[in-house]
């Protein structure tokens, strides 16, 4: 598969031919922009998510992958913008097309206006993540560059949301990260891959650690890396070190707004512009995703589970250890799922370097559900959304099923 990608170029079109941009996210949006940018027209969509025909995005259809049986493979232009972590581990729809491309070069010289899809800010980021994913398939290199890391830097928040997706509500007694462990990990980690795309600060709420800036200078100072982003429900407005650490080229704030219950929001907003900080501000949406309790599935159900999960390649850097998914992280740390030593690497080991590497691109590009996703209800486009930020008094009660990290 990988021998038959190429970059897209406008001479690859021909007369007659049916554009097709695999994907429906971001990246997806912004190829087609780009396309109908230069007069090409995209025939369709493929959502690899869907089982049936939907409704049209952005004016163009979308289709689910078996729908792509009805094309013509003479005819048909592929232009793959799925997310290529998870695009690996089903390469089966597309197999049948000879005419394979990935967007980067064409997205990288696209000069986006104000009527393109996706926030501004939001643009380079989900273009260089793209990019990065992309490489390996066009090179066939044994590169092995993550496109993210979740950095936690502490188990407190200022908000017990009943519904918190990354389970702070769970949190009866928790506590800010070790950093000299933190940093083993991370020099650990680094030394067995090949550059990180985009470091993630977060908790709980990253800016309840007075000592949360030693981590983004630590970050920001890494030289192979595009982004460094804090991800923050705007209830703190740093100061002193915390904030000047901030003031970085690489460093993007996240303002996640939760209306009242982010008091100081406007504030942080300010503070943030008054130092030249590169932030963003969003309304979220959250999906039915935020409690532990075990989910009974066919073999077929927890398969689909976890391949069609949005966040089933967020690794996540928690107390020292590696994990693949925040659920996973939070669930193990809590010891609400049972131990699953192949669902973790403990980098507070000092592995050898050949060895590190290869579980860490073993665990990256797994294809077997976790242990925790018997345990999740699922993140996906088919998972209820729910009310954000609901706040409960107390921690919800848990069942330990494991023993201490």
């Amino acid at each position: 598969m990988t021998a038959r990608i190429k970059d897209f170029e406008p001479r690859d079109v021909r007369p007659g031919d049916t554009i097709v941009v695999f994907g429906a996210g971001d990246v997806a949006q912004l190829t087609q922009h780009a396309l109908e940018m230069m007069g090409i027209p995209v025939g369709f969509f493929c959502d690899p998510l869907l089982t049936e025909d939907s409704a049209t995005l952005r004016g163009t259809p979308v289709l689910p992958p078996a729908a792509l049986d009805r094309l013509d493979p003479g005819t048909t232009c592929v232009i793959d913008a799925w997310d290529h972590t998870r695009y690996a581990r089903q390469p089966a729809l597309l197999a049948r097309f000879s005419r394979l491309f990935v967007a980067v070069s064409l997205l990288g010289r696209t000069a986006f206006g104000e009527a393109a899809p996706v926030l501004p800010a939001e643009r380079p980021r989900r273009i260089a993540h793209y990019t990065a994913q992309c490489e390996p398939l066009l090179t066939g290199a044994g590169r092995l560059r993550l496109r993210s890391l979740d950095v936690v830097v502490t188990e407190a928040c200022t908000m017990r949301c009943v519904d918190c997706s990354n389970l702070m509500q769970y949190y009866a007694h928790p506590r800010h990260s070790d950093l000299d462990e933190l940093h083993t990990a991370l020099d650990r980690l680094l030394a067995a891959v090949d550059g990180v795309e985009e470091f993630r600060v977060l908790g709980g709420e990253p800016f309840a650690n007075p000592r949360a800036g030693q981590v983004v200078r630590t970050l920001t100072g890494m030289a192979d890396t595009a982004r460094v982003v804090v991800y923050t429900n705007g209830t703190i407005v740093p100061r002193g070190d915390l904030l000047e650490s901030l003031v970085h080229p690489r460093m993007l704030v996240k303002i996640t707004d939760y209306g009242e219950l982010s008091k100081r929001h406007d504030d942080l907003c300010d503070t943030l512009t008054d130092h030249g900080v590169t932030w963003v501000s969003q309304k979220p949406v959250w999906t039915d995703s935020g409690r532990i309790g075990r989910v009974d599935r066919t073999p077929e159900e927890l398969d689909r589970t976890f391949r069609d999960c949005c966040v089933n390649d967020l690794l996540t850097l928690l107390n020292g250890r590696l994990y693949l998914c925040p659920f996973s992280a939070n669930a193990m740390n809590l010891g609400a799922v049972p131990d699953a030593p192949d669902d973790v690497i403990d980098l507070r080991t000092d592995w050898p370097a050949d060895e590190l590497r290869a579980r860490i691109e073993a665990l990256y590009h797994r294809h077997r559900p976790l242990t925790a996703c018997s345990f999740c209800r699922g993140r996906d486009q088919t998972t209820p959304t729910v009310e954000p930020a609901i706040q409960v008094r107390r921690p919800l009660p848990l069942t330990v099923v494991s023993g201490p990290r």
